[in-house]
């Protein structure tokens, strides 16, 4: 496996994504198999104890290679479904042009809001690929505003079509559109402004911020 993978930087080439087997990737999928688990489970005070103490002991084993945003791996993995990360389900990118992206993605219990999708998944999901859109072949923008329109109930354990378009650019301005399907049930909605940093925006505010501080 290239030495890429573990080095990877935040440029996102957009496109349909492959399936990945590494040492990285068995570990985001080991950790949403976890979350899964938990959201579905009813343990016993014993079980979840003991439970508790062994991820505890991960983490304490991966703060050791703890780094900075600029150098960590996670969310970053392009060409994986979910890029690395375990926070929003993983969207599979199956067609992509300059205007256009079409997935998939399937919600599981973690992600459930009592039988159906979380409301608050939605933007979540939106977010990655309206922006990566949004982003692909232009310079660097950030997220705006983002409204969801929920249109009926999204059921858990099964595929969905999910689509993105680039409405228009104004200016600095992108304006971004976003369905999300079950067959021919349009499931929910979402219309999003991002807008074009200028140079002064693109650098790490979060590390600025630290520096200042102390």
């Amino acid at each position: 496996m290239s030495a890429d993978i573990w080095n990877p930087t935040w440029a996102d080439p957009f496109v349909p994504t492959i399936a990945a087997q590494d040492e990285y990737t068995e570990l985001i999928e080991a950790l949403r198999a976890a979350q899964e688990a938990v959201a579905r489970s009813k343990p016993t005070p014993r079980a979840a104890a003991e439970s508790a103490a062994r991820l505890r002991e991960i983490a304490t084993a991966m703060a050791e290679f703890e780094v900075d945003e600029d150098e960590q791996i996670s969310g970053k993995r392009w060409e994986c479904a979910g890029h690395g990360q375990a926070l929003a389900p993983p969207i599979q990118l199956d067609r992509i042009t300059d205007t256009t992206a079409i997935g998939r993605v399937r919600v599981e219990r973690f992600h459930s809001g009592r039988y159906a999708m979380n409301g608050g998944v939605a933007p979540l999901i939106f977010d990655e690929i309206m922006a990566r859109l949004a982003n692909h072949h232009r310079p660097w923008a950030r997220t705006a505003r983002l409204e969801v329109s929920f249109r009926a109930p999204t059921p858990l354990h099964t595929e969905l079509t999910l689509a993105a378009r680039l409405v228009e650019q104004q200016g600095r301005k992108r304006f971004m559109y976003g369905t999300l399907h079950h067959g021919d049930v349009l499931l929910v909605e979402a219309e999003g402004l991002w807008i074009e940093l200028k140079p002064e925006q693109t650098h790490n505010i979060s590390k600025e911020l630290k520096e200042v501080v102390g």
